[in-house]
């Protein structure tokens, strides 16, 4: 946990953590930060020795929570921490054991140890308060590969470490008061603080106000608002200004790096005075300054001595000082100048700033998400702000659907192919038995000759747990291994295959009703995957605990729907729903009812598409986005589209970021030009993205978008029918809707811009397809009333406009 003050309570809680200085929990090494070693490596040797202990010793007790309360200077002091283990010797003197993990050199550093020693003569001194009895305490060494161990008895003086527990808490608390004129500042500036733009689009006074409201109430609240409205703005603006009068943080989470840039952006334009920080965080393998990603000391000069030369630098505080919006490139350089690791500087910022722009993962991917947001910790001083929530019920459902490959193993068993030695030996076996769990369950459930997708099976849960402590000794060995012959490298299957199997076993372990286990079957390869269905009680146990969420879209209906398959507190939530702020004569809506799109149709509809898609965009005097439900469909259509009088770019599912950007500039770049860009609905280009003024002047969807069949997407329906009584509707239906509309509303983003959207497939006019679109998008005199040719419709709608800036000219 982090250090917590109630100012007007004059009180504080933290961890023995906390009290250890920041140089001293340095010294445990910089992989305990997030080097894969550490968290792996750990947790296998503290599990082994501790469950160990337990079966041959009655007095043994292993994580023992420690709690102790204490007055100082005024201050009322709740400390807290996690013992290793506590157990009694033979004279029943209690004693408090420091486990840790040694190389096999048997050398410890002076200041690991020293470190180490502090930690343990803390718990002891706590142990002393509460138990009334003398406590000793003991270091655990325990060797890597070979669980040798070695104890040896610490000297703990009560006295001493009370001292320095209060020398500890005399500088928290001065800090803290600096900080504290630091927040009064603050406070001053959020009162003075404007709405970044001279006039208020129509909704965004709505949004505010309610926004404010859930704030004060600490409620949830649904804002659902047209692309184009300025909601981030409308939202950041209320929340921003909470904020920093109460001393909370804001953690904006976005799906898509465009969406970062654009939210870094708000917040910029929200901070003149510069009187609060943000940080937007930037994914690890895009800010590592290391030729290669190796998270070690050992391999990596930017991880070497990181603490150190963090301390020496003063790299962070300079970093706060001098930028109030703290963009990647900036930390970037200022770290890796310093010859620090610019992600983990970046970590070390996400404390010292007020405001955060990250990625869903940050806070709700359980491998991935940064400390705050761990099971135990209080967020009552976060506000969480997810844009695009439609996006998180999908990337929740993956966060918690593992998937266990034959092509892994066997990748493992190709690296360890020609090695000698007990090592090889042992991994190649694990791996083998491994591949032979999987292929079993592969001729068991998937007959030769079937087609590939995958069955429902009974996981073999106990064949697979008999599997864990071999292979956790194997991958001690493995990485003590790979240090000696200093042979890391960054494609390692056998890491791969242990990070895989740890989280497939910990998925199945916390697996309910809503989890299926599949084989698969694809390409040869054969698989077992945990699908987890509905991931609300994960999410729901981050978003409950924040003191409140603000979750935006364009697409959040039906509010049923995404109301409890993001974990929201029903009690706590409510939603917000705002009219697009345009006049609707800036915009055109057809839908063409002459092209079918379903699959057993779509094979002789193709040649009809690409020229009805043609005819339209002939009509389109500027630039124009096509999106379909798929690659393969754009391929297919792109091969067949007859000259359309533009540039077609097709986007391939090869794009990297670069070439995405690339497209972006020359859509830019061709303001007076036409571009027609072929791409694909959900993507990149197709929602979190604007295209302001005359960038963009038609979009046409061809389908409604629906997700592809298989045998998971037909889990999620059986799901949804089960707890909704609408499958279908809910797993194909809203998803690909939501994608319509997302798409549509890249068009109008300001009063002055105008255009036309063509719907290409006749089922948008129909059940259960209709009641998805949005309420304003239909006319007065009903859904037919938007039937028509969308050629002859963007004929008459430019030619109107052409004749209305003449006259205007």
């Amino acid at each position: 946990m982090s250090v917590r003050f109630d100012d007007d309570a004059r009180s504080l809680r933290l961890s023995v953590a906390d009290l250890l200085e920041r140089e001293q929990r340095g010294s445990l090494g910089f992989s305990n930060r997030g080097g894969f070693e550490r968290m792996w490596l750990g947790q296998a040797i503290h599990s082994a020795y501790q469950n160990r202990a337990l079966a041959e010793d009655d007095t043994y007790r292993s994580e023992v929570w420690l709690d102790l309360e204490l007055t100082f200077k005024g201050w009322e002091v709740r400390l807290n921490g996690r013992a290793d283990g506590l157990r009694r010797d033979e004279a029943g003197g209690l004693i408090v054991e420091e486990i840790k993990s040694v190389r096999r050199s048997g050398v410890l550093a002076p200041a690991l140890r020293e470190a180490y020693e502090r930690q343990a003569a803390i718990y002891v001194w706590m142990l002393e308060q509460t138990e009334n009895e003398p406590v000793l305490a003991e270091l655990v060494l325990i060797e890597i590969g070979s669980n040798q161990i070695e104890r040896f008895r610490l000297e703990a003086k009560s006295r001493n470490v009370e001292v320095a527990v209060h020398r500890r808490l005399g500088r928290l608390i001065a800090d803290r008061e600096k900080r504290r004129r630091s927040r009064q500042e603050r406070h001053t500036a959020a009162a003075r603080m404007d709405f970044p733009y001279a006039e208020k689009r129509l909704g965004q006074e709505d949004i505010i106000a309610r926004v404010d409201q859930a704030l004060h109430d600490a409620e949830h609240l649904f804002v659902e608002a047209p692309t184009g409205l300025g909601k981030t703005a409308a939202v950041l603006y209320p929340v921003l200004r909470f904020a920093q009068l109460h001393d909370k943080r804001v953690f904006l989470l976005t799906a898509k790096n465009l969406q970062q840039e654009m939210a870094g952006k708000v917040l910029e334009l929200l901070n003149p005075e510069a009187a609060f920080s943000s940080l937007q965080l930037r994914a690890k393998a895009r800010m590592c300054a290391n030729h290669e990603l190796l998270c070690h000391e050992e391999y990596c000069g930017y991880a070497r001595d990181y603490f150190l030369k963090l301390h020496s630098s003063g790299v962070v505080q300079r970093l706060v000082a001098e930028h109030p919006d703290l963009r990647p490139d900036v930390v970037f350089d200022a770290a890796s100048g310093c010859e620090i690791c610019p992600f983990e500087v970046s970590l070390e910022l996400v404390r010292e700033v007020q405001a955060i722009v990250c990625d869903y993962n940050y806070v709700f991917d359980p491998y991935v998400a940064l400390n705050e947001f761990r099971a135990a910790n209080d967020l009552s001083d976060i506000i969480l702000v997810i844009d695009e929530a439609h996006n998180l019920v999908d990337r929740g459902r993956g966060y918690y659907s593992p998937e266990l490959s034959r092509q892994l193993v066997l990748d493992v068993l190709e690296e360890w192919r020609l090695q000698v030695g007990d090592l090889a030996a042992q991994i190649r076996d694990l791996a083998g038995q491994l591949a032979k769990l999987i292929s079993d369950e592969e001729a068991e459930w998937l007959p030769a000759g079937e087609r590939d997708e995958g069955a429902e099976i009974q996981l073999p849960e106990d064949d697979l747990w008999a599997l864990r402590p071999a292979l956790d000794q194997a991958f001690v060995a493995y990485l003590e291994h790979r240090r000696e012959t200093r042979s890391f490298s960054t494609e390692e299957p056998f890491v791969s295959l242990y990070f895989a199997f740890v989280r497939f076993l910990n998925a199945a372990a916390a697996a309910d009703s809503s989890f299926t286990v599949l084989v698969k079957r694809s390409a040869g390869d054969a698989s077992l995957k945990i699908v987890c269905s509905d991931a609300s009680r994960f999410l729901g146990a981050v978003i409950n605990r924040a003191h409140a969420t603000i979750a935006l879209s364009a697409t959040l209906s039906p509010e049923e729907f995404y109301r409890e398959l993001l974990g929201f507190d029903p009690e706590r939530a409510s939603t917000l729903s705002v009219p697009g702020p345009f006049p609707r004569e800036n915009r055109r809506i057809v839908i063409d009812t002459s092209v079918a799109t379903t699959w057993r149709q779509r094979e002789q509809n193709y040649p009809r598409i690409a020229e009805r898609l043609a005819d339209f965009v002939r009509e389109v005097p500027g630039n124009c986005l096509a999106l379909f439900p798929s690659y393969g469909f754009l391929e297919r259509v792109a091969q067949i589209l007859p000259g359309v009088g533009h540039d077609v770019i097709v986007q391939k599912r090869s794009d990297s970021a670069e070439q995405r950007e690339a497209i972006l500039d020359q859509l830019k770049s061709s303001l007076f030009g036409r571009v027609l860009l072929l791409s694909v609905a959900g993507g990149v280009f197709a929602e979190g993205v604007d295209y302001p003024g005359e960038m963009l002047k038609a979009v046409v969807i061809i389908s409604p978008c629906l997700p592809a069949v298989s045998l998971e997407q037909r889990l999620l329906q059986r799901h949804y029918e089960e707890r909704f009584g609408r499958g279908f509707e809910y797993a194909y239906v809203v998803p690909g809707v939501t994608r319509v509309v997302q798409a549509a509303g890249r068009l109008i983003r300001s009063d002055l811009d105008r255009g036309v959207i063509a719907l290409m497939d006749q089922r948008f006019l129909q059940q259960p397809y209709l009641r998805h679109l949005p309420a304003e998008w239909i006319p007065e005199e009903g859904p037919q009333g938007l039937v028509g040719d969308p050629a002859a419709i963007a004929r008459s709608f430019f030619a109107s406009e052409s004749s209305s800036s003449e006259e205007k000219g």
